[in-house]
């Protein structure tokens, strides 16, 4: 369910109104109400910010879940099958899980910010964790092409 500010913010007024009444019923002065009240509010504002920042992640989650239907493989076993050279299959195979995933997702259509999300990483990592493994992929085909050219002459 939406996080919803009126209704929060309503429950959250009645709350303090009742607390202040009490505060004040036993004898506490109205600038250490106040100053309490100020950080609460506070408080508040900080778990409002929290719970609207939580909705979005949720709602991003249920639009990944809807593009995620049709997918070229449905897991990582399922990605190294479809690789029909078999030194990139041994490239791959070697390459650790993480860095498989979010080759997974990238082949789904899911950019760098978006799979830093779904993985909990920093955006900056799924970048160097993919232009790593392009790197060994650049290097696999130079030396196979470097072989064939010596194997010519």
């Amino acid at each position: 369910m939406a996080y919803n500010k009126t209704s929060e913010e309503r429950k959250w007024n009645y709350w303090k109104e009742q607390e202040e009444k009490k505060l004040r019923e036993l004898g506490m002065e109205e600038e250490k109400i106040q100053k309490l009240r100020q950080m609460d509010r506070e408080d508040f504002l900080e778990e409002r910010r929290y719970r609207e920042h939580l909705d979005e992640m949720m709602q991003d989650m249920d639009s990944i879940k809807q593009r995620d239907r049709g997918r070229f493989a449905q897991d990582i076993r399922e990605l190294l099958d479809n690789i029909g050279d078999r030194r990139i299959y041994e490239l791959l195979k070697g390459t650790e899980h993480q860095t498989l995933e979010i080759l997974l997702l990238s082949t789904w259509g899911y950019s760098g910010r978006e799979i830093a999300k779904i993985m909990g990483l920093a955006e900056q990592t799924v970048y160097t964790k993919r232009n790593r493994l392009r790197n060994k992929l650049k290097n696999l085909l130079k030396i196979e092409s470097l072989w064939r050219f010596s194997s010519a002459i």
